[in-house]
């Protein structure tokens, strides 16, 4: 009995979620720390939205394709910076998280088994005078156990804004 006992331990699979969002942790490589593997095939999930944005205004995107518990979403330059600020539409499900700037990165809000989320929007405005492309990456968790990592991507161009010239 205790050689069973001691079996079944050394099988057991330690999963940690985290329902009120991800930690800073995830921020570098956008993977959650829930100690399970991560998914290689495509993701059932997507990004919906317009494919340009101009510099001196706002992009409202909406993450979606299936239920799930969790996300986490970047904008990232050709260099893989972080770039831009979050905005949240949807205060029940989601939050801003500071990884290497202020309101940089979006993350889920009071995720549970029992309540998936189908969709979150949100907004994301450009960094002043950033003219060029940036990717959306997302990880996103629909269980503790199956997730994916920066999979779920969407390519935006940010062109320049109107040029306001004083009279």
């Amino acid at each position: 009995m205790f050689r069973l006992l001691v079996i079944a331990a050394c099988l057991a699979i330690s999963v940690h979620g985290y329902s009120d969002g991800a930690p800073k942790a995830a921020c570098r490589d956008l993977t959650p720390q829930h100690g399970a593997e991560l998914q290689t095939a495509k993701p059932p999930y997507s990004f919906s939205g317009a494919a340009h944005v101009r510099n001196d205004d706002k992009l409202t995107l909406t993450l979606g394709g299936g239920d799930f518990l969790g996300f986490m979403v970047q904008a990232r330059d050709g260099q893989n910076r972080i770039v831009g600020q979050f905005r949240v539409v949807d205060a029940a499900h989601s939050q801003t998280l500071d990884c290497s700037g202020k309101a940089d990165t979006l993350t889920h809000l009071k995720a549970t088994k029992g309540s998936p989320l189908s969709g979150v929007t949100f907004e994301w405005i450009p960094p002043a005078g950033y003219v060029g492309n940036v990717k959306f990456m997302a990880t996103v968790v629909q269980t503790g156990f199956v997730y994916w990592v920066g999979r779920v991507t969407k390519d935006i161009n940010v062109e320049p804004g109107d040029i306001v010239v004083p009279h």
